[in-house]
């Protein structure tokens, strides 16, 4: 029946009617839904009582979405691939930083410069080349969340922004998806997963948070070890979801202080009048035509802003490309999912989809009016 026949009495279990019994190959025979190659592959994971021959029939089945490869979503994209999840979203809408490598070890120094998303997905399939890798380089916001999430089992938060979470927790109320959130900033995370309708969501229990107040990595640090941890109960949680167990964080939080080594939880509950999973009113999203947020300073505190259009769209990369060396760009990467531009003083990162990454503009009206001289087509603030 799936089960390890090592925890059911060994040879001496007991058979009725009806039970399934399964032959491994390293014994002999096959199967229809591993194949033998699989099933070396994972045998280290089928014989645990936990996950048995079923659960990993229900993992190669099953599609996830990461959103965020960076330092948390790093352990997150190589565990759920490694473990032979069918198929894989991974969502990013930046590029590899040399600052990103002592904890976003799927990157090397060559990568530097390129798009995350695509650099992971190559990594990834090489790690196991039967998972389905969707590489999406797109920024979530309430214009792009719901396109993101739909068609998936479980949405994975490897985010580092809270308007984005914000957007995906009300993306999986929407269509009922599970949310298996996480952060992690210093040497402390936290994780605690969100199932529609039985659980309390992110927004009953974070409604107020300002983007602008909370701590961040590049001004606060981060210890690669906590993002392991947290990236490590995420895909815990992750996999109980898949085989149809309860996840062991959907009524409670869980804090995580590295330094103390203390794990400490803490009970959650429905906000009845919540706007987003209860009968509070939501307020309306006024569509804009360009979202532009501040980020964190980069290559020595320059000013960093991403820009992304309301409505996504193709990007002409031969255009922007031209227009860019026109006014004294280069080149300095280019793949299947966008293209990285630098001159003196500023890069820019273009995606497929129409965002991009500045860094070095003096404010805001500066980067806008680059990302549009760049484009090369009136898009308003």
């Amino acid at each position: 029946n799936g089960k390890n026949a090592k925890f059911t009495g060994g040879l001496e279990a007991q058979l009725h009617d009806g039970d399934e019994v399964y032959i491994l190959p390293a014994v002999a025979g096959g199967s229809e839904d591993l194949s033998a190659e699989e099933l070396d592959r994972f045998s280290r994971q089928v014989m645990l009582e936990e996950i048995g021959y079923n659960g990993q029939i229900k993992l190669k089945n099953a599609k996830v979405c990461v959103v965020g490869t960076g330092g948390l979503g790093n352990p997150i994209i190589v565990r759920l691939a490694a473990m032979g999840v069918g198929t894989l979203r991974i969502i990013d809408r930046d590029v590899i930083e040399l600052s990103n490598l002592h904890r976003q070890i799927i990157f090397d120094a060559d990568d530097v410069g390129k798009i995350k998303v695509e650099v992971a997905a190559k990594k990834l399939q090489k790690l196991n080349p039967e998972c389905k890798i969707e590489a999406l380089a797109v920024s979530i916001n309430e214009n792009t969340a719901l396109e993101v999430v739909e068609g998936c089992d479980v949405i994975v938060d490897a985010l580092d922004s809270v308007n984005a979470r914000y957007a995906l927790n009300k993306a999986c109320v929407h269509f009922g998806i599970p949310f298996v959130t996480g952060a992690a900033v210093g040497v402390s995370g936290q994780a605690f997963t969100v199932v529609p309708k039985k659980t309390a969501c992110y927004y009953c229990l974070f409604p107020s948070l300002d983007e602008d107040s909370m701590p961040t990595c590049s001004i606060e640090g981060v210890h690669p070890a906590i993002l392991s941890i947290v990236g490590g109960i995420e895909v815990a949680e992750t996999v109980k979801i898949i085989l149809g167990k309860e996840p062991a964080l959907s009524k409670k939080t869980l804090h995580i202080d590295l330094e103390t080594l203390e794990f400490s939880s803490k009970e959650t509950s429905i906000v009845p009048e919540c706007p987003v999973c209860g009968t509070g009113r939501q307020e309306d999203v006024q569509q804009k035509e360009l979202i532009l947020e501040e980020l964190c300073g980069r290559n020595r505190g320059k000013r960093t802003y991403s820009v992304t259009p309301g409505m996504a769209f193709d990007l002409d990369v031969a255009a922007v490309t031209i227009t860019a060396k026109d006014r004294g760009f280069v080149v300095e990467n280019q793949g299947d999912l966008g293209l990285s531009l630098r001159n003196d003083e500023i890069s820019v990162s273009f995606m497929k989809r129409g965002s991009a990454v500045i860094v070095g503009s003096k404010d805001e009206s500066d980067a806008v009016l680059l990302y549009k001289t760049l484009l090369g087509r009136e898009i308003a603030a």
